[in-house]
């Protein structure tokens, strides 16, 4: 039996992936970030990261390498879910008192005044307050460049029922598959 990935179309591939990425990060990914934390967790953020593209990585075993633009484009994604969704999780699901407005002005408005620390174990990073917005916006533009990209390097062969990679062929024949007779309308 063939697995449902190749027979299923791109869109409802590519849609199942982008429901699996924002629940994998609304609802896990917040939860260890919640629960877990940098307090608890030496190296927080490198292996929160890691966190974000583990899933993703399937797409690589099962798709090839050729597919690259949805392990990142996914990642990247869910790692958005984590940043614009987590105190509406915290607040929401788990019951955690915050001022949704004050943490938002923080996120997208280069205006924060709350100190944060990145821990990416050899290396603690404390960015300005312009580089959290900074990176939301970016990696917006990122993700849906890479799942454009991936959406029109790829095709859908009919009958078959597997994704292929577009390649460019040189329309140009050969000298030899040249019908000269037909071409010039010279009788031999």
């Amino acid at each position: 039996m063939r697995p449902i990935i190749y027979s299923e179309s791109k869109l409802g591939f590519l849609l199942r992936l982008l429901a699996y990425s924002f629940i994998y990060g609304t609802i896990f990914i917040n939860w260890i970030d919640l629960f877990a934390g940098p307090a608890h967790v030496p190296g927080y953020h490198l292996w929160l990261t890691a966190m974000y593209f583990l899933p993703f990585i399937v797409v690589l075993v099962f798709r090839g390498l050729e597919d690259w633009e949805l392990t990142l484009g996914f990642g990247l994604f869910t790692s958005l879910m984590n940043d614009l969704l987590y105190y509406i999780v915290g607040r929401y699901v788990f019951g955690i008192p915050v001022n949704l407005s004050e943490w938002y002005r923080c996120q997208l408005l280069p205006v924060c005044d709350k100190p944060i620390q990145f821990d990416f174990l050899l290396l603690r990073l404390k960015p300005y307050p312009y580089l959290m917005p900074l990176s939301i916006y970016s990696r917006i533009v990122v993700v849906y460049l890479l799942l454009r990209r991936w959406w029109r390097g790829v095709e859908l062969r009919r009958g078959e029922g597997e994704w292929k990679r577009h390649t460019v062929e040189d329309p140009t024949p050969e000298p030899d598959e040249v019908d000269w007779e037909e071409l010039t309308g010279w009788g031999g």
